[in-house]
């Protein structure tokens, strides 16, 4: 059955990181711009937020919404390889591909 512990791990792009866990029960994701671009950048970056709790919106763990903190109502959706496993996540159209753990 899929559902909300297929989800948790860690996904990144060419300037981010995404990382899902559970903290009592409830699911958590923390997005921090990696600490190589905030070195190489010519300006001062924005600052990283605290983690969001979020919800699944569908049985199939394929779409959330944020229900906490500075993006609250923000949705994303999960996305699948040819084997059905998680292979990345959307948050506002930037896509994280999963990475191992």
């Amino acid at each position: 059955m899929r559902g909300r512990r297929e989800i948790v791990g860690r996904y990144e792009n060419d300037v981010m990181t995404f990382t899902i866990d559970m903290e009592a029960g409830a699911l958590r994701l923390e997005v921090l711009i990696k600490p190589e671009i905030r070195a190489a950048a010519d300006k001062e970056l924005p600052g990283d937020h605290a983690p969001f709790e979020f919800g699944l919106l569908t049985a199939d763990a394929d779409e959330y919404m944020i229900t906490s903190g500075a993006f609250k109502g923000q949705r994303g959706f999960f996305t699948r390889d040819e084997t059905g496993a998680v292979a990345g996540v959307d948050l506002a159209g930037r896509l994280f591909s999963r990475r191992a753990p």
